[in-house]
C-alpha cells in the first residue's frame, strides 16, 4: 500500500483520532507520517462570507449605479 491519506484531526491528551473511513485502510503494518501545523488564523472577510451582516435599508446595486454613486461626475 502506497498511497496518502490526509485529514485534519485534534489532537487530545496526545492521542490523534484516525476518522472512522479510514479505519478499513489500515489494517496492515503501516509507517505514519504526522505532520503538525498550527490552526491558521481566520481572516476578517472570511468570516463576513461565511456569516454576513444584515444592514436596515440595504439593496443590491448594479455595477453602473455603484459608479454612479461613487463617481457624480
Amino acid at each position: 500500500m502506497n498511497n496518502t491519506i490526509e485529514f485534519t484531526a485534534k489532537i487530545n491528551k496526545g492521542m490523534i483520532v484516525i476518522p472512522q473511513e479510514y479505519h478499513e485502510d489500515l489494517q496492515e503494518e503501516l509507517e505514519v507520517e504526522v505532520i503538525v501545523r498550527p490552526k491558521r488564523k481566520q481572516r476578517l472577510i472570511d468570516r463576513l462570507t461565511e456569516n454576513p451582516v444584515s444592514a436596515a435599508g440595504w439593496r443590491h446595486l448594479t455595477r453602473d449605479q455603484i459608479h454612479n454613486i461613487a463617481f457624480p461626475f
